[in-house]
C-alpha cells in the first residue's frame, strides 16, 4: 500500500459489540489512570524544579530532557505495537513512569532530575503510541468518536493529577506528591494486563515487516501534514508546562492554588472531547485546527493583559472563578480539540494494520516540539521575562494558524479523498 493516498478505514468494527465495549472501556480506564499521573507531573516537574532553586533556563532544559530518549524510542514502540500488540507497550510504559516518578522523589540535583525526566520521557512516547494505535483500531469506522472520548478520559485524569498534585505537594509535600504517582504507575501495571489483544488482517512476521512503511511515510505529503498537526499539537502542551505554571507561582500562589487554576482548564478539554466526533464532522479537519491554533494565539497574548500579583484572588476553589480562570478554561477547550485531531489526522492517512508505526511517526514530530518548545521558551522567560514571553507564544500560535489551511491543502490536495469523519 502506498501511503501517499489517505486510507479508508474499515466500514465494521473488528469486535463483537461486547467485546468492543469492554476494550473501549479498558483503554479509557487505562488512559484515566495514566494521566493522573502525567497531569500530576506537568504540575510538579516545573514547581518542584522552581523550589529547588533552579532558574527559567535550567528549568527549560528539565523539561525538555524527557522527549530527547523517548524520540528514538517512537518508532520501535510503534513496530512492537503492530508485531506483537499494544497491551506489551503499556506494561513497559506504566514500568518507566514508576521509575522515573521514584528517581525524581528523591532527587534535589541537576542531573538526577534529568535522569527521573528520561525515565518519564520514555513511558510517555510509549504510552502515547500505544494508546492512540489501539484506540483507532477499536472500531476504525468510529475513529474519531473513540478518539475524542478517549481524549476526555485522559482529561479527566489530567484533572486529577493537577488539582490532587498541588495539594499534595503543599499540604504533605513533594516526597508524598512523587509516592503516589508511583503507586498509579503500579495500578496502571496491573491493569494493562487485562486489556484485550485486538485482531490483525494479517500477521507481522518481524520488526523489519513492521517498521517497512516507513520510508513511504516520510515520503508521504499526508503524513508530513499529521506530523506538523502533531508538532503543534505538542507545542500547546508544553506551553502551559514551561510559561502558565511558572507564571501563576510567580505571581503569588501556592501549589494548591496552581492546581486548581490549571484544572479550570481541564474541565473544558473534558466536555469538548465527548462531542469531538460531531464538532469535526461539521467543520473538517483544516477548519478545525485554524479555529483552535487561533483562539490560543489570542489567549496567550490576553494572559499578560489579566495577570496581576491579585488576579487570582482567594485561595482554593475560588480561584477558578477570576479571569486567569476563565482563561485556563478557554485555553484547555480549545486545546481539547488538539489533542484528539492530531491522531485522526495521522488514521486517516495510514492504514490499521500499520497504525503503530504511524502514530510512532507522527509522535517524532511530537517529541520534538517537546524538546524545542521549552529549551527555547525557557531562554525567552530567563533573558525577557515570563509576561513578554507570553507575546512571542501568542504571535507563533497565530502564524501556526493562518499557515495551517495553504499546509493543509498543499499537503493533501493530490490524494483525491474525502476524509473519513466518525460517527
Amino acid at each position: 500500500m502506498r501511503y501517499t493516498d489517505a486510507v479508508q478505514p474499515a466500514a465494521d468494527s473488528t469486535l463483537s459489540p461486547r467485546a468492543e465495549l469492554r476494550a473501549t472501556l479498558l483503554i479509557y480506564l487505562a488512559g484515566f489512570t495514566y494521566h493522573i499521573g502525567l497531569g500530576s507531573t506537568l504540575i510538579l516537574v516545573p514547581l518542584y524544579a522552581l523550589h529547588l532553586g533552579f532558574d527559567f533556563a535550567e528549568l527549560g532544559i528539565i523539561i525538555a530532557s524527557q522527549a530527547v530518549f523517548g524520540l528514538l524510542l517512537r518508532l520501535f514502540a510503534g513496530a512492537i505495537s503492530d508485531r506483537f500488540g499494544e497491551r506489551w507497550v503499556l506494561l513497559f510504559s506504566f514500568g518507566t513512569m514508576v521509575a522515573g516518578a521514584a528517581i525524581i522523589g528523591v532527587s534535589d540535583t541537576f542531573w538526577t532530575l534529568i535522569l527521573g525526566q528520561t525515565f518519564l520521557g520514555i513511558s510517555r512516547a510509549t504510552y502515547w503510541t500505544a494508546t492512540q494505535s489501539y484506540c483507532s483500531r477499536i472500531n476504525p469506522a468510529r475513529a474519531g468518536a473513540l478518539l475524542g472520548r478517549m481524549s476526555s478520559s485522559r482529561t479527566l485524569g489530567d484533572m486529577v493529577g493537577v488539582f490532587s498534585a498541588g495539594i499534595i505537594a503543599e499540604n504533605m509535600g513533594y516526597g508524598w506528591a512523587w509516592a503516589v504517582i508511583v503507586a498509579l504507575g503500579g495500578v496502571g501495571l496491573a491493569g494493562s494486563l487485562v486489556l484485550p489483544m485486538l485482531p490483525r488482517k494479517g500477521a507481522l512476521r518481524g520488526f523489519k515487516q513492521a517498521l517497512a512503511p516507513i520510508p513511504s511515510m516520510v515520503r508521504s505529503p499526508s503524513m508530513a501534514m499529521a506530523g506538523i498537526t502533531a508538532f503543534v499539537a505538542s507545542t500547546a502542551m508544553t506551553i502551559a508546562v514551561i510559561l502558565l505554571v511558572p507564571y501563576l507561582h510567580e505571581l503569588g500562589n501556592s501549589e494548591g492554588d496552581v492546581g486548581f487554576v490549571r484544572g479550570a482548564g481541564l474541565v473544558g478539554s473534558v466536555g469538548i472531547g465527548v462531542v469531538f466526533g460531531k464538532i469535526v464532522s461539521r467543520t473538517g479537519q483544516k477548519n478545525l485546527y485554524t479555529l483552535a491554533l487561533s483562539a490560543m494565539g489570542v489567549i496567550m497574548l490576553a494572559v499578560p493583559i489579566m495577570g496581576t500579583d491579585s488576579i487570582l484572588g482567594p485561595p482554593g476553589l475560588r480561584a477558578i472563578f477570576t479571569p486567569m480562570g476563565a482563561l485556563m478554561f478557554m485555553y484547555g477547550t480549545f486545546y481539547g480539540l488538539l489533542g484528539p485531531l492530531y491522531p485522526l489526522t495521522a488514521a486517516t492517512y495510514s492504514s490499521q494494520e500499520q497504525r503503530g508505526v504511524a502514530m510512532a511517526y507522527v509522535g517524532l514530530y511530537w517529541g520534538a516540539a517537546q524538546v524545542v518548545i521549552p529549551a527555547s521558551f525557557g531562554v525567552l522567560a530567563a533573558s525577557f521575562g515570563l509576561r513578554d514571553s507570553f507575546w512571542f507564544a501568542g504571535v507563533m500560535f497565530i502564524v501556526f494558524a493562518a499557515a495551517m489551511p495553504i499546509l493543509f491543502t498543499y499537503l493533501t490536495k493530490n490524494h483525491g479523498i474525502t476524509q473519513q469523519i466518525s460517527r
